[in-house]
């Protein structure tokens, strides 16, 4: 991971080639963007990130759904964007991961007011597919509405940009402080209002049915992260090795409430300190 993170810092070229194949890549265009705008600056990463979404720009004349995909990718990198610059100006984690969830929120909203055939196109394309899966194995399914479209969105929106910037900041600290980004990013914490706010949200939307599947989850992604911070310190601090991390990924993947038995404890660490009374293994 060194090797590509000192190539993309080897001159606007090779950033702009890594940005490009990242529109193929999961999450490398984000993370490039990233690196760029920590390393080198804000004009720099504009650069890139332009370069980087040529793509998905031009496929909005393709279909209906375009602008609806388009605006989920280019949003993600622009999010990833703002967050890098703020915390290349020194705000904490925590703030940035509030703010990239405030601004998926507010730019879904403001795309179901501004385009919403495009939205409208993006539900019947949903619906469809999952007419289609539902009679090859002889199954029922519920329709979504314009609400869940828009939740996909923002989810889809926040959530690489969010792993994009920590990849991002990784490849920062090999370059520049090797080791510095596990210390930074275990000692994530909400502030208590974030805490509260991320979990009211969430849990508003968790009983709206459905439709706000998605929301619930988008709220709850900072405490999510928080919890992935507090697990890697506390198997930093008990010595237990690299397996149990494998293990806890596995667990956060494929059991749904994993995920939201996390955020809970997470929301506990915010008060109760759990990394702050955690001993040594003898």
């Amino acid at each position: 991971m060194r090797a590509l993170a000192e190539f993309i810092l080897r001159g606007r070229l090779q950033a702009t080639a890594v940005a490009l194949i990242g529109n193929w890549v999961p999450l490398l265009t984000p993370a490039t963007v990233a690196l760029v705008t920590l390393r080198v600056g804000r004009n720099n990463g504009l650069l890139i990130l332009l370069w980087g979404v040529l793509p998905s720009l031009l496929l909005l004349g393709f279909s209906q759904i375009a602008p609806a995909v388009a605006t989920a990718v280019v949003g993600g990198v622009l999010l990833t964007y703002g967050a890098a610059l703020f915390l290349r100006r020194g705000s904490g984690w925590a703030t940035c991961l509030m703010g990239i969830v405030a601004v998926a929120t507010l730019m879904a909203v403001l795309l179901g007011a501004l385009a919403p055939d495009a939205v409208q196109a993006a539900l019947q394309s949903w619906n469809q597919l999952l007419e289609e899966l539902a009679s090859s194995v002889d199954a029922s399914v519920s329709s979504y509405s314009a609400t869940f479209v828009l939740g996909m969105l923002a989810y889809g929106m926040a959530f690489p940009a969010a792993l994009g910037l920590m990849l991002g900041r990784w490849w920062h600290s090999l370059v520049d402080n090797p080791g510095g980004f596990g210390a930074e990013f275990q000692a994530l914490k909400l502030h208590p209002t974030q805490a509260v706010t991320s979990m009211v949200a969430a849990v508003y939307c968790l009983f709206q049915g459905l439709d706000y599947a998605l929301w619930s989850a988008l709220f709850l992604l900072p405490l999510v992260l928080q919890g992935v911070a507090m697990v890697h310190r506390l198997v930093a601090i008990k010595g237990l090795g690299v397996q149990w991390l494998f293990v806890f990924y596995a667990v956060l993947i494929l059991l749904e409430p994993a995920t939201q038995l996390l955020a809970v404890l997470a929301f506990l660490d915010t008060w109760l300190n759990f990394r702050e009374r955690a001993t040594p293994r003898a």
